[in-house]
């Protein structure tokens, strides 16, 4: 009996472990489209590119989300750094105005030259571009934003 139990925990966790391993590839839900932020860390250095808003309210970097298709203004921050250099941090903020079509996928992109930074928005399995080329300054984080980053995402669609 005891062996049994055992045998049967045992057939239970394996289960879910390959289960767990196995990659899950998830729809885009109808009439939506999944937005994926940018993430690069490259030794010491790190650069995030995401949208700074979710629900009208300033947020992080986060995995990709789903949001209802058509024309949106989004607020996006960029974030470079070097661990090993203090104060080394950099942000810059853009605001896209764009349409994103039903059942695409769409991701953040960048180029950084010196101290400026190119955002744009592009289909992921295409990579082709839907949005203007955004070039703006790197700049040290201000010591308060919280009021400017919260008015800026009252202002936006997501």
């Amino acid at each position: 009996m005891k062996n049994l139990k055992l045998l049967s925990i045992l057939a239970i966790c394996v289960t879910s472990l390959g289960c767990s391993v196995l990659p899950v590839k998830v729809g885009v839900k109808e009439n939506n489209f999944r937005f994926e932020n940018f993430k690069r860390v490259n030794g010491s250095d790190s650069e995030y590119v995401h949208l700074m808003c979710h629900q009208k309210k300033p947020t992080s970097w986060a995995q990709p989300k789903q949001y209802l298709s058509g024309e949106h203004d989004l607020w996006v921050k960029a974030s470079t750094s070097n661990r090993h250099i203090p104060n080394s941090t950099r942000e810059a903020f853009v605001n896209f105005k764009v349409k994103l079509e039903p059942n695409k996928n769409y991701m953040l992109n960048r180029k950084v030259v010196d101290d400026k930074i190119s955002i744009w928005i592009q289909e992921v399995d295409t990579g082709l571009g839907v949005s203007e080329v955004l070039v703006t300054q790197l700049r040290q984080p201000l010591l308060i934003e919280r009021n400017l980053r919260k008015t800026q995402c009252e202002s936006g669609s997501i």
